[in-house]
């Protein structure tokens, strides 16, 4: 006992010391993570729908007359009335513009005359004839007297065919310096004034048929093709409002400057509350193909170059009631956009919960909260929007800022990884 060194006691002493403490900290350590509240990650889910593919096109249309017609007269003269205003209603055949006639009148007074004329002296011929055929018959006279007058009266004959010409001639002219309405409607450009010369086609006036209006919508070769299938449908927009209109016909021929093919639609304004030259929006639908399921754009997630999706199914509720649901990977094939959201094909049915906006480091098995309603493919589904970025579907509702700062896909770290954290050993003295 008198070789020991007192100094040889104390290094036993102080590694119980050591061990002792650290244990006692290890305890608290655990008591303290088993504390802490449950770290479900928080996610927003979406239904997966099924829909048509469709074909759709949006087009600003000015809305014109439904008739339009610049009246022109045919023959050139000095306007003598005016008859109507602009902006004036007027009924088919009425008297809008006359030109001087008195040419017309005097060529059809003298054309009726050589008329008269002519039918008199073919009357005289013939009596003329029959009575040279009795004395020809008795031996009186010879054959070149009637062959003289069968001659006068097939001359005489082209002479009141020709007068009967020039009266019609110029009764047309003559009706020609009277320009009518040839339809019902609303005079929107005037250019005559009394006194002016008229020159042939120049236009005086132009009618518009105002009481129903015409739309003009181009169609593409695709969109034709539904038409022909019975499955095109037009949305008209006029101020704001849905109205109805019908499908007058649609062009045989494209045109040769855009290649579409116009599709005349029919707007009824009896009351003449719309106008030509308001614009309107035409929206033209149509379903292509067969129903397909779709998801949202950020409902796809992608490992290499293989999509999948992560289907949620309720389990249970967590410590604070909140409803739990453990994910599950689906594999599936994704085709083309539909209606803002993504066609897919899989083991995955309509109706079927999936994450659209989540931590990325989620994986098959999870459990995860869901936050808000669970949002239709069509509705929550946002042309464009990449399919690896958590959005918020719902106003005033956003995903913990935890999931819009997530780590990449391969990033190891999770949420969790700061509790199971090693406590740091103490220093020795």
């Amino acid at each position: 006992m008198q070789g020991l060194n007192p100094r040889s006691l104390l290094l036993p002493t102080a590694l119980v010391a050591a061990l002792a403490f650290v244990s006692g900290v290890g305890c608290g350590g655990k008591q303290d993570a088993d504390a802490a509240p449950e770290q479900v990650p928080r996610v927003r889910l979406a239904s997966v729908d099924q829909v048509a593919p469709t074909l759709r096109s949006r087009h600003l249309i000015l809305l014109e007359p439904w008739r339009r017609a610049e009246l022109s007269p045919r023959y050139g003269g000095q306007i003598a009335e005016r008859l109507v205003e602009e902006q004036d209603e007027v009924a088919e055949g009425d008297l809008l513009v006359r030109l001087v006639d008195a040419d017309a009148k005097g060529s059809l007074i003298s054309a009726q005359a050589s008329r008269r004329s002519g039918e008199e002296q073919l009357s005289d011929l013939e009596r003329q004839l029959e009575d040279t055929r009795a004395l020809f018959e008795s031996g009186a006279i010879n054959r070149r007297e009637i062959e003289r007058l069968e001659t006068e009266i097939a001359t005489t004959k082209a002479s009141i065919r020709q007068a009967a010409g020039q009266v019609i001639q110029s009764r047309d002219r003559k009706q020609a310096n009277a320009i009518l309405a040839p339809f019902s409607g609303v005079i929107t450009a005037l250019e005559a004034e009394v006194g002016e010369y008229a020159s042939p086609g120049a236009a005086l006036l132009t009618l518009s048929q105002l009481d129903a209006l015409a739309i003009d919508v181009p169609l593409s070769e695709d969109e034709l093709v539904l038409h022909e299938r019975g499955k095109l449908r037009f949305e008209v927009r006029v101020r704001g409002q849905v109205v109805d209109a019908q499908l007058a016909w649609v062009a045989r021929e494209a045109d040769p400057g855009t290649n579409t093919f116009t599709a005349r639609l029919r707007l009824d304004n009896a009351d003449e509350g719309l106008r030509a030259g308001e614009t309107v929006v035409v929206k033209v639908h149509g379903e292509k193909g067969d129903r397909v399921k779709v998801v949202p754009p950020t409902a796809v997630r992608w490992e290499g170059q293989q999509a999948y999706l992560l289907r949620a199914t309720t389990v249970a509720a967590g410590e604070s009631g909140e409803a739990r649901e453990q994910l599950e990977r689906v594999d599936v094939r994704v085709h083309e956009d539909v209606a803002g959201a993504v066609a897919i094909e899989g083991p995955i049915e309509p109706g079927d919960h999936v994450v659209s906006a989540g931590l990325q480091t989620l994986v098959d098995g999870d459990l995860v909260a869901p936050v808000g309603e669970v949002a239709a493919a069509a509705s929550a589904g946002t042309s464009g929007t990449s399919s690896a970025a958590p959005t918020s579907d719902a106003p005033g509702e956003a995903i913990p800022a935890a999931a819009a700062d997530a780590p990449a896909a391969d990033a190891p770290a999770k949420p969790s990884d700061a509790a199971e954290a090693e406590p740091a050993k103490p220093e020795a003295d």
